[in-house]
C-alpha cells in the first residue's frame, strides 16, 4: 500500500463549537518560523490556534492573538530574558485552555519540561527526538501522564518530518496488527550523500555538497555517526510497543575513528583520507549489480541495526534520491507486500506542516 507525499496537507476538522487552542511556541528557527507562517495562511478560521508568546534561547514574549511571523520576531527583541520557571508558572497558572506546548527547539533543557507541561493538563506537540530517545521509563512516563491527564502527546514529526510514520505504526497497533519487521532509509542527508558518490562524487565531495546545501547538521558528524537514524528507529519501536533501549541499537558510523575528535573544519579537510576506502566499497557493490544505502532495521526480538547496505539498484531502495526517505513495514496483514512510505523526509515547511498536523489532531480528538 504505498504512500507518498511531498508536503503534508492535514485534514483540517470539522468545525466544532469548542474554544480554539492557545498555542505557545518554543524555538523560532527554522521550523519554528515556517509553522507561523503555515498558521497565519488560516486566516478566517474561527477555531485556528491562537498564539499567545514563544521564545527562543534567548529572549521569551507574550504575543497578541494572530501576530504575523514578523510581529513575532519584534515581540521577541523587545522580550524580557528567557526565564523557564518563570514562562512555565504562567503557562500553567494564567495561560487559557486548551493549551498547546509546541517543542522546535530541540534542546534537552525544553525537553525537560515535557512531565510537569503535561501534568498541568497542557498538550505537547514536538519534532525533537530527545524526550523519546532516554530511557525507556522515561518514554513510558511522557505516555502514562499524558494518558493519566486526558491531554495530547503528540511528536509525529520525529520520524520522517511531514510522512505519515509515527500515525502508521501507531494506528497498526491500535487494531490489533502485529508488526513484523520495519526498514527504511531515514537519513536525507545520508541518501544524498550515497545518491552523489553513485553519481561520481568521492565521499568528501559528496559530504561537502550536503553542507553546502544545507542539508546536514551544522555538525555534519551527527549525521554520519549514524545516532539519528538509530534515534527514528528507537522512536517507531517504541511506539509499536517494544521495550528497548540505546545499548539494544546496533550502529555503524560513517565518521572515521582517527578524525573523530578533530574540530569541524580540521575533520572537513581530513575527510578526505577515506575517499579511497569509500570508492572501493561503491565499486564491490556495482560488480553486484547493486548500490550503497544507509539503511535501519527493526525486528521485534531480535532489536535494531543501522547501517551501510548493498541494495539491488532496480529496487526502490536502490532507486532513492534526493532526501527522500522510505519506509518498508511488514505486519501480520501486510505480509505479501509492505506498506509503503515515501516522501521528502526533511525540510522546514514539511516538517512545520507535520507539527500544525499535530496541532489541528489535538483540536480534533480532545
Amino acid at each position: 500500500m504505498p504512500i507518498s507525499r511531498t508536503a503534508p496537507s492535514p485534514a483540517r476538522p470539522a468545525q466544532r463549537a469548542t474554544k480554539p487552542l492557545s498555542l505557545y511556541l518554543a524555538g523560532v528557527g527554522s521550523v519554528g518560523t515556517a509553522l507561523l507562517y503555515q498558521l497565519t495562511e488560516l486566516q478566517g478560521d474561527a477555531q485556528r490556534p491562537r498564539l499567545i508568546g514563544a521564545c527562543t534561547s534567548t529572549h521569551a514574549a507574550w504575543t497578541p492573538p494572530h501576530p504575523t511571523p514578523s510581529a513575532v520576531e519584534h515581540h521577541l527583541e523587545h522580550g524580557s530574558t528567557l526565564h523557564w520557571p518563570a514562562v512555565l508558572e504562567r503557562l500553567i497558572e494564567h495561560a487559557p485552555r486548551p493549551l498547546v506546548f509546541v517543542d522546535a527547539t530541540g534542546h534537552p533543557d525544553v525537553a525537560n519540561h515535557y512531565t510537569t507541561l503535561l501534568e498541568a493538563g497542557i498538550h505537547v506537540v514536538t519534532p525533537s527526538k530527545l524526550a523519546n530517545t532516554r530511557s525507556q521509563d522515561t518514554f513510558d512516563r511522557l505516555h502514562r501522564t499524558a494518558t493519566q491527564q486526558n491531554v495530547q502527546y503528540r511528536y509525529e514529526t520525529t520520524v520522517g518530518a511531514g510522512l505519515p510514520v509515527v500515525r502508521t505504526v501507531r494506528d497498526l497497533r491500535a487494531t490489533g496488527d502485529r508488526i513484523q519487521t520495519i526498514r527504511g532509509v531515514v537519513s536525507g542527508t545520508l541518501t544524498f550523500v550515497f545518491s552523489r558518490m553513485r553519481k561520481g562524487d568521492s565521499f568528501s565531495e559528496a559530504v561537502e555538497a550536503a553542507i553546502q546545501k544545507g542539508y546536514a547538521e551544522p555538525d555534519v558528524r551527527d549525521d554520519l555517526s549514524g545516532e539519528d537514524v538509530a534515534r527514528k528507529f528507537m522512536i517507531l519501536a517504541r511506539t509499536a510497543g517494544a521495550s528497548i533501549e540505546r545499548d539494544d541499537v546496533e550502529v555503524e558510523s560513517l565518521v572515521p575513528d582517527n578524525l573523530r575528535d578533530l574540530p569541524l573544519l580540521a575533520f572537513r579537510r581530513h575527510l578526505g583520507t577515506v575517499n579511497e576506502q569509500w570508492q572501493e566499497r561503491v565499486a564491490e557493490a556495482a560488480t553486484r549489480d547493486a548500490v550503497l544505502q544507509y539503511v535501519g532495521e527493526w525486528v521485534p526480538g531480535s532489536g535494531i541495526r543501522v547501517g551501510v547496505e548493498a541494495v539491488p539498484s532496480d529496487a526502490e531502495f536502490g532507486r532513492l534520491d534526493g532526501q527522500d526517505n522510505l519506509f518498508h513495514i511488514t505486519t501480520s496483514r501486510y505480509n505479501e507486500s509492505p506498506l509503503t512510505i515515501k516522501g521528502p523526509g526533511a525540510g522546514p515547511a514539511v516538517t512545520a506542516g507535520g507539527v500544525l498536523a499535530d496541532v489541528l489532531a489535538v483540536q480534533h480528538v480532545r
